[in-house]
């Protein structure tokens, strides 16, 4: 049984039972809606990199669950940040803030001051200014410069709980944000809670925001594309609410699927409303075709899912492949990228072939029964439209007999700028600063990059050591020496801290013997001394990075620094990692950039294979993609002369324009090959296929434009950056398929067709000898 043959039975199901299609329809939607609160979002480290690596194993088991739990940071500045005044208010703060249940600990100068001056004065209470300046004189520096980096600004840290999850980090932002609404703090001193957590929470809420602000734009743009380049069919802004059944499905398969909502799958909701679009528009378009021939309603449906089913079905396995490429990406927000889409576009299509067709079946049967009046008389039908003349229809005939009939011209043309195109891609720059992914104008970047500029820089690379004992003076010695060197050989680290050099600050050097280092540990806070040791036998050495250095600069930091471990190697039975968000976001960087080449020649090869399967055709297969591969190359070429770069969502242009693009193709030779199947000649079947489904071809595409550009507006500049290239791809994709393609489909069959007429006069000529 053909693949029509299935259609067909397709299609008369949908004739016999489009009430029930549209009310199983309904039902998933009540599904979906109920999966679709089940989504998550999330921004943090693991969206980047495989919770199964090393790397994240390294970061989150060995650094963030011993060391690294997450920080509110207040950056409090004032005229004099030691002010009593000030240091008074700090300590209202903490005593709020500290009887959270999800707070572990607060340090601040406040704290730290009272506890010096209990110890002096037995009066746990902030001394008056002078005093002040006295203890502060006698702290250890480390302390000082961790929390007074200096005169008029001072740090309060607001340790979380271990294993804290994401509502919970946020109730206790809000409780922070409260607490400093509540005290009241001197004239000219003001209060900002920042750091990662506060970040990160602010991104997913903009997320949210963005997500809601591009589906609008996305869905009005839809409108008036469909009302300018679909105009002339009836029911023309039909497609969009069909598109949106398949998307609220998208979104329960999402929550269903545990995949959750990052900078990369929120981008897939405009994407889907294009492409969702442009299958409905495929079918709506040759349903009225074949009702503008006198077909009857049920006729009409049949032969809509048998001829425009499997040739919209082919082009959505071409994408569909084109979005598996991205599978082999280590990102996991690229691999959910990717299968959200291929999801999304399955949706899309099986709401398009089943729920459209359905509703447009029930309208025309509606329509057939006005046609008649009670008295039993006929009165006027509704007027058909006739698809194959169109303007549009008239000027894509004329523009691809023109390309078809001037084939080594055409193809040289586009060959010469794709190969150069490739070329200068190769020169086209990599976007690597992760603050550049989110809005500039985001307040929570704009207080975290304040808080980089009072203390010289937060990023860090952490070295976790691990020990039989981590307090042995050998060991302490060690990390005292490394970190030196480190500071003192490599003009990208300023300082560094652990709990050696805390012990070094305090006591001028490195006990001897273990009972002292026991000693001056015990005499320190342990809300100090738990940010570099845990346990016996593990500890952590901070190295402070410059501030606004680059990710080439932080990565040949981290080299060197490694490079370094390996020459000065630590006591004997002592093992150290590298480890660290820095360590971890470069690793990143490198991961979503050099797989996108990749990614494209995967792209290609899959959709080469999976249309040669389905055709069982060389020809076909060729056909589909050669436009494609030569519209990846005007691409590269185009980021180059704009200057644009690549990110993390531009490197999966290459798969997602192959997937996009073969799709324009595959329909334009679908239709091709059905006229040659009636028996028409190469040119004439051109001219056909031209005029029926180019129009319906420029329609998708212009919706499918539209969609992407509701990308552009996006507050996420690697979003926006996204939806710009891949409008481009799109619109090079529909001048490949008018263009490109008719000379290279037609020459292709012309030269086929006649090896098959020699073969067959060369036969003739045997049997007649």
């Amino acid at each position: 049984m053909s693949a029509k043959d299935v259609y067909g039975k397709i299609g008369y199901f949908i004739e016999k039972w489009p009430k029930g299609i549209i009310l199983v329809a309904i039902l998933l939607i009540i599904i979906a809606i109920q999966g679709a609160g089940l989504i998550e979002q999330k921004s943090g480290i693991d969206t980047f990199v495989s919770k199964d690596s090393d790397i994240y194993l390294n970061y989150d088991h060995l650094y963030k669950q011993n060391f690294g739990n997450d920080l509110v940071l207040v950056l409090v500045d004032s005229d004099d940040a030691t002010d009593s005044e000030v240091l008074e208010t700090i300590d209202d703060f903490d005593g709020i803030i500290g009887t959270d249940k999800n707070v572990e600990t607060v340090m601040s100068m406040a704290s730290l001051v009272k506890d010096a001056a209990y110890f002096v004065t037995g009066r746990n209470e902030i001394p008056n200014d002078d005093t002040i300046q006295a203890i502060i004189a006698q702290l250890p520096s480390a302390y000082v410069d961790q929390l007074l980096p200096d005169s008029t600004h001072t740090i309060i840290m607001v340790q979380m709980t271990s294993g804290i999850d994401e509502d919970n980090k946020k109730r206790v932002l809000n409780q922070v944000n409260r607490a400093l609404d509540t005290v009241d703090f001197p004239a000219g001193t003001t209060a900002v809670a920042t750091g990662d957590p506060a970040f990160l929470i602010a991104m997913s809420e903009e997320m949210s925001s963005s997500l809601q602000s591009m589906l609008l734009l996305a869905f009005i743009l839809m409108i008036l594309a469909l009302l300018v380049v679909f105009h002339h069919v009836r029911w023309c802004l039909l497609p969009l609410p069909v598109v949106l059944v398949g998307l609220v499905w998208t979104f329960g398969a999402m929550g269903y699927m545990d995949i959750p909502m990052t900078m990369a799958t929120m981008a897939v909701f405009p994407i889907l409303i294009g492409l969702g679009a442009d299958y409905a528009i495929q079918f709506h378009n040759r349903l009225e075709e074949e009702l503008a021939k006198g077909e009857s309603v049920e006729g009409a449906v049949i032969d809509t899912i048998k001829h425009t089913g499997p040739a919209v079905g082919t082009a959505v396995v071409a994408t569909s492949l084109g979005f598996v490429a991205l599978f082999i990406s280590s990102v996991p927000m690229i691999q959910d990228f990717g299968k959200i889409s291929l999801i999304g576009v399955i949706l899309c299509y099986i709401a398009s072939m089943f729920v459209l067709v359905s509703i447009l079946y029930l309208l025309d049967r509606r329509y057939e029964k006005k046609a008649c009046n009670p008295s039993g008389k006929n009165i006027p039908a509704k007027k058909q439209v006739n698809t194959n003349d169109t303007a549009i229809g008239r000027v894509l005939k004329k523009v691809s007999m023109f390309s078809a009939k001037r084939p080594l011209i055409v193809i040289s043309l586009a060959l010469i700028l794709a190969v150069s195109g490739l070329y200068a891609d190769e020169k086209v720059g990599v976007q690597t600063d992760t603050k550049d992914f989110v809005p500039q104008d985001m307040l929570a970047l704009q207080n975290l990059e304040k808080l980089t500029r009072v203390m010289g820089g937060i990023d860090q690379i952490n070295i976790i050591v691990k020990a039989d004992d981590i307090k042995d003076p050998d060991v302490l010695q060690w990390m005292v020496d490394f970190s030196q060197r480190e500071v003192e050989d490599n003009s990208h680290i300023t300082d560094s801290g652990s709990i050696a050099s805390l012990i070094y600050s305090a006591y001028g050097s490195i006990p001897t013997d273990e009972d002292t280092v026991d000693y001056i540990i015990d005499s320190m806070s342990s809300a100090v001394t738990g940010q570099y040791i845990e346990g016996g036998n593990m500890g952590v050495i901070n190295l402070d990075l410059d501030k606004d250095l680059s990710s080439e600069q932080i990565s040949s930091t981290i080299d060197q620094v490694e490079s370094d471990l390996e020459w000065y190697i630590p006591p004997a039975g002592v093992s150290v990692t590298v480890t660290g968000s820095k360590v971890t976001t470069t690793s990143i960087i490198d991961a979503l950039t050099s797989g996108r080449t990749q990614m494209g020649y995967l792209g290609m090869a899959i959709i080469f294979l999976g249309m040669l399967i389905i055709y069982k055709d060389w020809l076909k297969a060729l056909a589909t993609i050669l436009p494609i591969v030569m519209v990846t190359g005007w691409i590269g070429g185009v980021m180059y002369l704009l200057d644009m770069s690549y990110n993390p969502l531009t490197a999966t242009l290459g798969a997602l324009a192959i997937g996009i693009g073969a799709e324009f193709t595959i329909l334009m030779l679908e239709r091709y090959f059905e006229e040659r199947e009636k028996g028409l000649e190469p040119y004439d079947a051109l001219e056909t296929a031209a005029s029926s489904i180019g129009p319906a071809i420029i329609a998708s595409g212009s919706t499918v434009i539209f969609g992407f550009s509701a990308l552009i507006i996006s507050s996420f500049p690697m979003i926006s950056a996204f939806g710009k290239v891949t409008v481009i791809a799109v619109a090079f994709s529909l001048v490949s398929t008018v263009v490109v393609l008719p000379p290279i489909m037609v020459n292709l069959d012309l030269w086929r067709s006649g090896r098959k007429t020699s073969e067959k006069h060369i036969e003739s000529n045997k049997v007649s000898i």
